[in-house]
């Protein structure tokens, strides 16, 4: 069992760099463009060979902060990808099962993560990874609770699904960058190593949001405002 275990660690660990990768990738292309597409897929699956694995690996060795951390990252990739599916979304439509079944996942889970943080923080283990836990926790309830708002009532913004996919996608890449700064970058303090990914992640996101709505606002539409990006 052990060399099967290495086995599924080799290949996290070779998931995990090819997403590092594939993502950057996608991101310089021109947007909505077959290259973009093409690397865009390549991080999809990578990240779900990634989470595949880390859910084995963390069961097995029961390590809940890894099992809750797949979980998180991976419904932030799949809600970003599956937002391109989403753009008659305000319309009422393109709402699936599989949306419905990760959104509840994903909530369950963190809402799991939450309690656990809360009680490794009471009885005092675990240090600051307990109140990681929580931040995590929250952040991941809090993509669930927005995604129910828009699929229980169509929102008013027709580009919601262009929002929701540069969000997703970012936040899974943030949680893999995280998770290889902080168990490769050792040099780095334990806490700023969890949570600088997050923090230059997140004015990144803010940006391209923020550049994409002002254009969009303009009259432009979604393809000629992604293929500014070439």
């Amino acid at each position: 069992m052990e060399v099967l275990m290495k086995f599924f660690l080799y290949l996290h660990i070779g998931s995990g760099m090819l997403a590092l990768v594939m993502a950057p990738v996608a991101m310089v292309v021109r947007k909505g463009g077959d290259r973009h597409k093409r690397w865009g897929r390549l991080y999809f699956w990578s990240m779900t060979v990634v989470v595949a694995t880390a859910l084995i690996i963390s069961i097995y060795k029961f390590i809940p902060f890894l099992l809750m951390i797949a979980v998180f990252s991976y419904y932030s990739v799949l809600s970003g990808y599956r937002a391109i599916y989403h753009k008659q979304l305000h319309l009422g439509k393109g709402i699936t099962k599989l949306d419905w079944i990760a959104l509840v996942i994903n909530g369950i889970f963190n809402l799991c993560f939450i309690i656990w943080g809360g009680y490794q923080a009471i009885s005092g283990f675990q240090g600051f990874f307990a109140y990681l836990a929580i931040g995590f926790g929250l952040a991941g309830l809090n993509a669930s609770y927005s995604n129910l708002k828009s699929f229980i009532s169509a929102p008013k913004d027709k580009n919601l699904w262009l929002f929701s996919h540069i969000s997703g996608m970012m936040a899974g890449y943030i949680a893999t960058l995280t998770a290889f700064s902080a168990t490769v970058l050792n040099f780095i303090p334990d806490l700023v190593a969890w949570l600088w990914p997050t923090a230059i992640g997140s004015l990144f996101i803010g940006y391209w949001i923020r550049r994409y709505r002002k254009l969009l606002s303009q009259g432009k539409k979604p393809k000629e405002v992604l293929i500014l990006d070439s």
